[in-house]
């Protein structure tokens, strides 16, 4: 088994344990092109956006974090960055150096109280 699959299947546990918290509605793990590795929704969830229009977000969310990180020698490493919409809050976190964890949750969520909580999860 390769090293890079072990890793993917380790995202895809926290990912399926991460759904298990109320608030969460989507947890995946998003390569450097933007596409979804591992993860998905939660059981019963409706997704807010078709396939091709996810795709586009997913891309962008990959996009933002490397932008970021042009920062990250003045101002630090980005932890998480999340923002809260009217259906729904979004948060990405940067994980194996070029991936990216994107969660979406419910929008009345603690944003912080459940990105520290992912990050604990992630040991990260």
């Amino acid at each position: 088994m390769s090293e890079q699959k072990s890793l993917y299947d380790i995202f895809a546990q926290k990912c399926s344990n991460l759904l298990e918290e109320n608030d969460i509605r989507f947890a995946g793990l998003l390569d450097p092109m933007g596409n979804l590795v591992v993860g998905g929704f939660k059981k019963g969830i409706e997704p807010l956006k078709d396939e091709v229009e996810r795709k586009k977000m997913f891309m962008e969310a990959v996009l933002r974090v490397r932008t970021r990180q042009d920062f990250d020698d003045n101002l630090g490493p980005v932890r998480y960055a999340a923002s809260r919409r009217d259906a729904v809050v979004m948060m990405t976190f940067p994980v194996l150096n070029d991936h990216v964890l994107l969660i979406s949750a419910e929008p009345h969520v603690d944003i912080d109280k459940t990105a520290n909580k992912i990050m604990t999860l992630y040991e990260f």
